[in-house]
């Protein structure tokens, strides 16, 4: 069985002092969006509930607004819904990850090819 071509591997975070948003937050909002509950989206993305309402408060704190609007529930549970800014936010670092992704690959097989190195994985 023969080894897939080596290639690069993108990561984009948004940061200040430290990150607070990336491709763990990118999934829990994607999940948000389709449940519309915290609990169910951070256990889909097999987040702790913790964990998840953590990604959501550095967000939120990094950007400075809201990137999920909350409503508490009772026996039902609360409903959680994505706002304008946070599905945009999640578009820009999808459009930026492609085409940064894109870029890399690109550049890095020139540079293989450049160099004389193999991108197969023998």
């Amino acid at each position: 069985m023969g080894k897939e071509d080596i290639r690069s591997e993108v990561r984009i975070k948004f940061s200040r002092d430290k990150s607070y948003f990336g491709k763990g937050t990118v999934m829990l909002l994607e999940e948000i969006e389709k449940c519309g509950n915290v609990r169910t989206a951070c256990e889909n993305c097999g987040f702790s509930y913790s964990k998840g309402w953590t990604i959501l408060r550095r967000c939120e704190g990094g950007l400075g607004y809201k990137v999920v609007e909350r409503q508490q529930g009772g026996k039902e549970g609360g409903k959680a819904e994505v706002t304008e800014a946070g599905r945009k936010l999640m578009n820009i670092y999808k459009e930026l990850l492609d085409e940064t992704s894109d870029y890399a690959e690109r550049r890095f097989r020139e540079m293989m090819e450049d160099n004389g190195l193999s991108l197969k994985g023998e």
